[in-house]
Parts: structure tokens; sequence; C-alpha cells
């Protein structure tokens, strides 16, 4: 049996199982730096989807777009918090 790659559809529909749930996001800022926020998936586009992050006394009301592309390409990795099963690519 052949191992099958993930695609970003794939992906895509993997995510739109997951709106609403709070997840950790771990994403490279540049190419040395990365940071983790805690949010909940708010949104399904297309191309993006968006994370909601729980408020931190810095930013407030603060909501991240990714690609599914940074998730195949492993530049954002997404974890569930509630659960203990991950989601990640």
């Amino acid at each position: 049996m052949q191992n099958q790659k993930a695609t970003v559809i794939d992906i895509k529909r993997e995510v739109e199982k997951h709106v609403g749930q709070k997840v950790r996001l771990e994403a490279h800022k540049s190419k040395k730096k990365m940071y983790s926020k805690i949010g909940v998936i708010e949104g399904i586009y297309p191309c993006i989807f968006t994370v909601n992050v729980i408020e931190e006394e810095s930013r407030p009301n603060q909501r991240l777009s990714f690609s599914y592309a940074d998730v195949l390409t492993k530049t954002v990795k997404i974890d569930l918090v509630d659960s203990e099963g991950a989601f990640s690519f």
C-alpha cells in the first residue's frame, strides 16, 4: 500500500471539521524565530482560514490568517487544545 501525501484540499477539509474549537498554533515568524498562540478557528475561506487569538494583555482581539499551504509546508503546526487528539500535517 502506498503512502498518500496530504494535499491542500485534504488540509482544508480537516480544518473545516474543527471550526469553533480551541487550537494551539506554532508558526514561523522568521527563519529562526517561532511563535505560539492559542485561539479558536473562526473562519474557513477558499484559500485561507482565520484564528481568533484568545486575549493577551498586549494584543486583545487579535485575528490571524493562514493559508492551507502554510500547514502543508509545515510553516504552521496546529494542535487541538480541548481534546487529546491532535491534528497536524
